[in-house]
């Protein structure tokens, strides 16, 4: 009987097989900065007041939005150095 999967594993296999191919990061990447152009201005409009009222909330509102902010830096220099590492590939091919 085989053995159960850990989370981790399970999220090194998942990150693998999405990030392998360029339209899949680039679709990931679009739907980062959707989610994070989102949450900005729900803070900055509709959640105003109430994240204000409340430090801890408001503490927690700029750890998401960081996290989504350095997700989206990595997710851009991953899909940077892949593209380099392509070209990189090809020249060597056509050498």
């Amino acid at each position: 009987m085989p053995e159960k999967m850990s989370w981790f594993s399970f999220a090194r296999v998942a990150a693998r097989a999405l990030l392998q191919f360029r339209e899949t990061r680039r679709k990931i990447i679009f739907y980062t900065i959707v989610a994070l152009l989102v949450v900005f201005a729900l803070g900055h409009w509709v959640l105003d007041d109430w994240l204000w009222d409340n430090p801890m909330w408001c503490i927690f509102y700029w750890a998401g939005c960081a996290f989504l902010s350095i997700f989206l830096f990595l997710l851009g220099l991953y899909d940077f150095l892949r593209i380099i590492k392509e070209y990189k590939d090809a020249r060597g091919r056509l050498r």
